[in-house]
């Protein structure tokens, strides 16, 4: 029998492949843009900035691994970097009218996925599963909060 933190993490591998599209190289990088995207998005929809070191702080992975997506991301289109107007401030990152379009369709996507795997549960179920993640994510974030230099 799995340990349930087992269960969560074997549930984070599994979908954290499938999200990123790891059997396709540019599914592979059209994931990546998505991250950068999302993170960008959901920082700034905080009302905060959105550095490089930001979004990743927000993804959770190093700065020059998310330097290298964000320079990809801006190279697609879906991100521009801009000069904070301050000598030595880290350039501020906004998506695109291309990025937000390439998150409504990542968002449905995503959307998708969830029909399809939960039709034959009751809506019932289906409910409890996204507020539980939900509130994973949230007690997740209240920590971070705590713990991480802004």
């Amino acid at each position: 029998m799995k340990v349930r933190g087992q269960a969560l993490f074997a549930f984070v591998r599994f979908w954290s492949r499938r999200w990123t599209g790891a059997h396709l190289s540019a599914e592979t990088q059209r994931g990546r843009d998505v991250m950068v995207v999302e993170a960008v998005h959901a920082l700034t929809g905080q009302g905060r900035s959105a550095s490089v070191n930001d979004v990743a702080r927000e993804l959770g992975l190093d700065q020059s691994g998310v330097s290298r997506m964000v320079t990809r991301a801006e190279h697609q289109g879906f991100v521009v970097r801009s000069a904070p107007g301050r000598i030595g401030a880290a350039s501020v990152i906004a998506n695109t009218a291309a990025g937000e379009e390439l998150l409504r369709h990542a968002h449905a996507w995503q959307d998708e996925v969830l029909r399809t795997l939960t039709a034959d549960w009751p809506a019932e179920d289906v409910e409890t599963l996204m507020t539980l993640m939900e509130r994973l994510v949230q007690a997740q974030n209240a920590a971070d909060r705590t713990t991480l230099p802004s």
